[in-house]
């Protein structure tokens, strides 16, 4: 399920499909295609340390709030591959494919020097990214491998990782530009990979729910023979500990989502082998989830089931979602950033 989520913040550079269409019902799947993503679990390299970034300086605090003064050097910047470069030194775990990663970064384009996007503007919240994602601009992803909690960093975005021969013409990136990001990393943590914790009973006339083989495969859901509920119902299966979701994040989720009508799947991150990344609480989603998923903590399971008039409306979402059709989801919540 992908989200109808409009490209914002930095986003307007990184994500891929600048208009990722509403399909089913919730969020956009990690890849934002439908394909497989990148083994969570696998380690890639944070790229050379090359020539191209000799010239590239950044003076000031790491204090998330002040923007660096930032010099490029000699342009133009080219490089072929992701290029890595330490400004200043964080600690902790260096980030994997498997991590999320929050930063504030400027992003410049390598060939005129000019500045494409300022995560340090007034007003601007800082950015977060799972690094699993294949929505996102590759490069972007490939050039936060390494990068430890507190430090400051920059990378180059190589057309191939970037937008490709055919650049960006919006953003004013041509198919030999490269991208140079400059970021400050505020934070770098893994994601759930399963929700853990003793499972209670759905309550009474809502679907039961089982996980024969385990948390990490789809469940089994199934539905009773009796009128579907008229108003948004919600359990919480299995209560996380973690953060609680809070509007405007973006979260890491696996899902299955089953027609009440005779509880065929009509879509499941499960079933595809990936979580899925949506924003929550901001319109981006069907109403029923952002309205029920919005104040729940990271870690738990919850239960859902969703009328038509906080679903797809009258209009369904053909060709699996009829307009009367009621929705059942199971909601695994493995992050929110």
């Amino acid at each position: 399920m992908r989200s109808n989520r409009p490209a914002y913040r930095m986003a307007v550079l990184l994500t891929a499909a600048l208009g990722l269409g509403t399909v089913a019902a919730c969020g956009t799947s990690s890849n934002g295609s439908g394909a497989a993503s990148s083994t969570a679990g696998a380690t890639a390299s944070a790229g050379a340390t090359g020539a191209s970034l000799q010239g590239v300086t950044a003076t000031g605090p790491v204090d998330f709030k002040t923007a660096p003064k930032v010099t490029l050097g000699k342009t133009p910047i080219s490089s072929t591959n992701v290029e890595h470069k330490v400004l200043t030194p964080g600690s902790g775990k260096a980030a994997t494919k498997a991590d999320t990663v929050k930063l504030r970064a400027e992003i410049y384009n390598g060939t005129s020097g000019k500045l494409l996007d300022d995560g340090f503007k007034a007003g601007r919240p800082e950015e977060s990214y799972r690094l699993a994602r294949t929505d996102i601009v590759p490069g972007f992803t490939e050039g936060l491998v390494g990068a430890t909690k507190g430090g400051r960093i920059a990378f180059t975005i190589p057309p191939a990782k970037g937008f490709g021969s055919a650049g960006n013409q919006q953003l004013g990136i041509k198919g030999t530009d490269t991208i140079v990001v400059v970021a400050d990393i505020v934070d770098v943590h893994t994601p759930m990979t399963k929700i853990d914790g003793a499972q209670s009973p759905s309550p009474a006339g809502l679907p039961t729910v089982e996980f024969k083989n385990g948390p990490t495969k789809a469940p089994t859901v199934t539905v009773p023979k009796t009128k579907a509920p008229t108003t948004t119902q919600q359990a919480t299966l299995v209560q996380g500990t973690g953060p609680v979701v809070q509007k405007g994040q973006t979260i890491s989720a696996q899902y299955e989502g089953v027609l009440w009508k005779d509880g065929s799947v009509f879509d499941s991150s499960w079933q595809r082998g990936t979580p899925a990344d949506f924003p929550i609480g901001v319109g981006g989603v069907i109403k029923g989830w952002d309205s029920t998923l919005v104040g729940k903590k990271v870690g738990s399971r919850v239960l859902l089931v969703i009328p038509p008039a906080d679903g797809y409306g009258k209009a369904g979402s053909p060709p699996k979602i009829s307009g009367t059709d009621t929705l059942v989801f199971v909601v695994d919540i493995l992050d929110a950033y």
